[in-house]
């Protein structure tokens, strides 16, 4: 790691911190890892200045439902790739989900998987936990113990826990040592049914990759109850129906699938409205050859750590269906409050991540140049508006225009 020096400079950027009610060109002064100055800084007490006129500074996004594939299936990605990927896309933190082989099930484990972020990460690495043993379904991990180890959630994503009996038990033990569960959406029934045990026990739950209307009414009746239940949605299911998908191509292929045009009006009013209230990848790289695969072989998920901002501001934003200020919360303050940490800003005092984005920068997504090794991308061939062009970790600068300057510095 490289040694911080005596501090960087972001100068003449548009400073947009929704969390902290910051909008307006200023600068933001970066010393020992932190924010030591946000507003007008005098050039001269910086010995490194970029120049961000023209581009938005945000908080460091940060996505909270991630596949990084280590260990156990390095030929799809590693830490180290993954992360690349993240900065890359403006991401300084990832929650990375627990299905790697094998499952994240143990502290021992976790202990392993943080050890390997430590030495090859480039953003923070933010652990969830399985909450059954070989994410089984049947018996649960050991929620405290994984939860000192620090795990930021639990989750059996890829799968949902079919026993409502031992989902009952899972809310209540996470209760009680004060671990977010971010659940495997499986249809409204499950939904459903996880809503009821949560009220019943008195915690919160949150719902990963929400597709169906009928779930997002669901979670919209829950919250207008005062019930602690959250969602999120991914940029595929905001951007895409199932009418979108060429045949038999495996890139389109996910799960939870897209669906109709009624669904993704349902969910981009959620976000609208707060409903809500996050946005995630749901980055799930794959092999070319098994993405090649005939599709009914193939596995599903596809990639978006370097595609998530600007597809959501090209759909989206730019459509007039969410303002930048929803956007921007959604992938920074929203995750964070699911998890239960500090909120991603630009105050003075606040870790220094940062992301540096151009909005009316337009570019044509080529996964052959993604830093992921992943190339299961649905948007490839699209040209997008808005780019990332830098991301700060920590004090320091990971990526400028595309390519990777830090290692092992988060």
């Amino acid at each position: 790691m490289s040694d911080r020096g005596n501090g960087l400079l972001v100068k003449g950027g548009r400073l947009f911190d929704p969390g902290s009610g910051v909008d307006g060109i200023g600068d933001v002064l970066v010393r020992d890892g932190v924010i030591a100055e946000s507003g007008e800084v005098a050039e001269g007490q910086a010995d490194e200045v970029i120049n961000a006129a023209g581009l938005w500074v945000l908080p460091g996004l940060m996505d909270m439902h991630v596949h990084l594939r280590e260990p156990g299936q390095e030929h799809k990605e590693t830490t180290a790739t993954g992360t690349q990927a993240a900065v890359a896309g403006g991401f300084t933190a990832v929650a990375c989900e627990p299905n790697t082989v094998p499952p994240c099930d143990s502290a021992a484990r976790l202990a392993a998987a943080m050890e390997t972020a430590e030495r090859t990460a480039v953003a923070r690495v933010l652990p969830k936990c399985a909450i059954t043993l070989g994410q089984k379904g049947r018996e649960l991990t050991d929620l405290e113990a994984l939860c000192a180890a620090g795990a930021v959630a639990a989750s059996d994503d890829g799968a949902s826990v079919e026993d409502g009996e031992v989902m009952r038990a899972a809310i209540l033990s996470a209760k009680q040592v004060g671990l977010p569960l971010t659940l495997h959406v499986d249809g409204p029934a499950m939904v459903e049914r996880d809503i009821g045990l949560a009220a019943e026990a008195g915690w919160r739950v949150h719902f990963s990759h929400v597709s169906l209307a009928e779930e997002v009414g669901l979670i919209a009746e829950a919250r207008a109850k005062g019930l602690h239940v959250s969602g999120e949605a991914t940029p595929h299911h905001l951007a895409l129906t199932a009418d979108d998908a060429p045949v038999g191509n495996a890139d389109f292929k996910m799960n939870p699938p897209l669906a109709t045009a009624r669904d993704v009006a349902a969910l981009r009013s959620a976000l609208a409205d707060g409903v809500l209230t996050v946005i995630a990848s749901d980055h799930a790289p794959h092999a070319p050859t098994e993405k090649g695969l005939r599709y009914e072989e193939a596995p599903p998920g596809v990639i978006g750590l370097e595609t998530t901002l600007a597809v959501v501001w090209t759909r989206l934003v730019e459509a007039g269906t969410a303002s930048p200020e929803t956007t921007v919360r959604a992938l920074t303050s929203g995750p964070a409050e699911v998890l239960g940490l500090s909120t991603p800003s630009l105050r003075k005092g606040a870790p220094a991540d940062i992301t540096l984005f151009d909005p009316k920068r337009s570019w044509v997504v080529e996964p052959r140049h993604f830093k992921s090794k992943g190339r299961n991308c649905p948007f490839a061939g699209d040209e997008l508006r808005g780019k990332v062009v830098g991301t700060i970790v920590d004090g320091r600068v990971a990526m400028r225009e595309g390519s990777i300057l830090e290692a092992g510095a988060a």
